[in-house]
């Protein structure tokens, strides 16, 4: 059972050592209690000390001016050996032994006894707890300097010269942990002074013992220690006195203090044992202390760098946002100016290209947007009839409803009545709830019906009823419901000709063609090619990547291709481009095998739009070319092609090119 030897030296410098042998004291300035104290700062009743589940505790008893241990206020806490207790203007210190005190040193009494002269071992109690006093108040100091040094390298030749010193041995060394072994990290001799080749001076075998096995060794004369027969160290070195005591912290044990004297024994007793264990139990906070302030300073330091490399990299997205939102407000500021010179009421953000002939279909849009009238966009496929559709409605009034969107060609004829009027449960087999058609989802909003052209007849006539009537009956139901829709509809199919074969209702054409708007191909409006091209690189690399780079000569290419799938085909072709990564710039051998096979139309067959249409194709090539050979320099451009600049800028506005923008780099 564990003992507790309790240190107190008052306000006035005088010192007293208790024996605490009950269960519980009471510590204050009441002189009736067991550990009284005069010091006028004290509680009557200010501190408890008992002994618990777990060892030795101090409580606090609700104290006017507190009570600290190791410097920090506590109410209750578990007492260690080496602890410094404070209360008021009285200082104690606290020393448990425990049973493996007797374990570790055989006959501490009997050792004591015949290492002490014969005239000393008559000394009184007094004389030894004047000796303990001494040593408590040099341990104290100690204490103070080693915990003084915050420098791990400083803070070990202090501990062991303070072991040394404490001890009055003829040299020591400091081992401690080194991954898997340990190493001696300090040897030192006294009056500070460094120990010259400690590797082979010192019993490794001793050493070793006390950190595995964690138990202090003593030996008055080790060469004649039963203990150490047969170790070679110990005869070879020829030690005398010999002390060794484990370095222990709440992770383990973290190494050993071994000091010896080579020329005298009986040095060392049990009585030094004890205090050297409380040294090296105090040691060993101060060293983890100084791990752990080593360990934060690092951490510090890494936080620190961390710190200013995220700084660094804010400071570069910073920079590329502001970057980008003055190129956003740019793009913004020159398309509301298209706008302006258009004379739109709306923006087309998501419509690329400004030639002649989508100016015309923009200023009919802009038209048409708030009328409330069907529309009818006819086009080949891939030309953005369904963008038309959807600048319709968000432009328009019912852009806060929905907009529903189908393809007609992709539902099975069979199905087509009920999904564009609904049914009620059980009207067919399979029709386990109520369903609520196209005209009713899209209700107060607009209608897409895209591929309006492969309907067939009988549901032709079905709509038309809804149209004129603007009422719907689900499958399986006698109520007819009202709907309020606006209907924009979109074929790839000449529907006059469809009429004419009769695939087609007459009177149903007239219902949806409230308006037509024709979407020219992309061969129609070559002049929006870069910009499309630009437009689709930026859309596949994303919003944060860098685009690559168009050499004029594959743009020109890409120009020059007819693209008979439109828009549609020359995204693809866009994305194809991005996905092989070709590198920061878009050469000609990485387009499509289809693009470099193109070669123009001869001049010596049919000219579609006579000599005129083919005389400005031509001359919108050449200006095209020119200004991407030049980066779009127009004073370049101008000056090759023999053109003033304003006569350049007149073409260009006569072709629709002014508003052009030269390819990304």
């Amino acid at each position: 059972m564990s003992e507790l030897r309790l240190f107190v030296r008052g306000p006035q410098g005088e010192e007293r050592v208790y024996d605490i042998t009950q269960e519980e004291v009471l510590v204050g300035r009441d002189p009736e209690i067991a550990v009284p104290v005069g010091d006028r700062t004290l509680s009557r009743h200010h501190c408890r000390i008992y002994r618990g589940a777990d060892g030795w505790r101090i409580t606090d008893l609700g104290s006017r001016n507190g009570t600290f241990l190791n410097g920090r206020a506590i109410l209750d806490e578990l007492l260690a050996s080496g602890d410094r207790v404070e209360i008021g203007e009285t200082r104690m210190s606290a020393v448990i032994t425990g049973d493996g005190i007797e374990a570790l040193v055989p006959d501490l009494d009997a050792m004591a006894t015949r290492a002490t002269p014969r005239d000393a071992r008559g000394r009184d109690a007094h004389h030894e707890r004047q000796r303990e006093i001494r040593a408590l108040r040099h341990l104290i100091e100690l204490n103070e300097k080693i915990n003084a040094l915050e420098d791990e390298d400083t803070l070990l030749d202090g501990v062991l010269d303070a072991a040394i010193e404490l001890t009055r041995a003829g040299r020591g060394l400091l081992l401690l942990e080194a991954g898997d072994h340990f190493v001696v990290r300090r040897a030192r001799l006294p009056q500070q002074r460094d120990l010259a080749d400690p590797e082979g001076s010192f019993s490794v075998s001793v050493a070793a013992s006390v950190v595995r096995e964690g138990k202090s060794v003593l030996s008055e004369d080790a060469r004649m220690d039963a203990r150490f027969d047969g170790t070679a160290s110990v005869a070879a070195l020829e030690l005398r006195s010999l002390v060794c005591v484990p370095l222990k912290t709440s992770q383990g044990i973290i190494g050993a203090i071994y000091l010896d004297n080579r020329y005298e024994h009986g040095t060392f007793d049990g009585w030094d044992v004890r205090v050297l264990e409380g040294f090296a139990g105090l040691a060993g906070i101060a060293l983890q202390n100084a791990r752990q302030r080593r360990e934060m300073g690092q951490r510090r330091r890494e936080a620190v760098r961390q710190a200013r490399r995220i700084e660094r990299l804010n400071d570069r997205l910073r920079k590329a946002l502001r970057i980008r939102t003055n190129a956003l407000r740019r793009a913004r500021e020159d398309l509301a100016k298209q706008t302006d010179e258009l004379g739109l009421r709306y923006s087309y953000e998501q419509i690329v290209g400004r030639s002649p002939a989508m100016r015309a279909v923009l200023r009919l849009v802009d038209r048409v947007t708030d009328l409330d009238i069907p529309v009818l966009i006819q086009g080949e496929s891939g030309t953005g009839k369904e963008l038309i559709a959807r600048a319709v409605h968000f432009n328009g009034p019912r852009r806060r409803a929905r907009l529903v969107s189908e393809s007609c060609a992709a539902i099975p004829p069979t199905l087509m009545e009920s999904e564009f009027f609904g049914y009620m449960r059980g009207a067919f087999t399979g029709a386990n709830r109520d369903h609520a058609g196209l005209f009713e989802q899209a209700d107060a909003g607009t209608l897409f019906l895209d591929e309006v052209g492969e309907m067939p007849l009988e549901i032709q006539g079905k709509l038309l009823r809804v149209l004129e009537e603007r009422e719907v009956r689900r499958l399986g139901s006698k109520k007819v419901r009202p709907v309020d829709v606006r209907l924009v509809s979109a074929t790839n199919r000449v529907l006059q000709d469809r009429i004419r074969s009769g695939a087609f209702r007459e009177d149903l054409y007239y219902r949806l063609a409230g308006l037509v708007i024709e979407l020219p191909a992309l061969r129609e409006r070559k002049e929006d090619i870069p910009a499309l091209v630009a437009h689709f690189l930026q859309e596949a690399v994303g919003a944060e990547g860098r685009a690559p780079r168009m050499d004029p000569a594959a743009l020109e290419l890409l120009t020059a291709y007819e693209w008979p799938g439109n828009v549609r085909e020359l995204r693809n072709e866009v994305q194809r481009l991005v996905a092989l990564q070709v590198g920061g710039t878009v050469l000609p051998e990485h387009l499509s095998q289809r693009v470099l096979d193109y070669r123009a139309p001869a001049l010596d067959g049919p000219t579609p739009g006579g000599l005129k249409a083919l005389v400005e194709d031509l001359e919108r090539r050449v200006l095209r070319a020119t200004l991407l050979r030049h980066g779009w320099n127009k004073s370049r451009a101008a000056a090759e092609l023999g053109l003033s600049r304003l006569g350049l800028r007149k073409k260009l506005e006569r072709y629709g090119m002014d508003v052009e923008q030269p390819p990304e780099a």
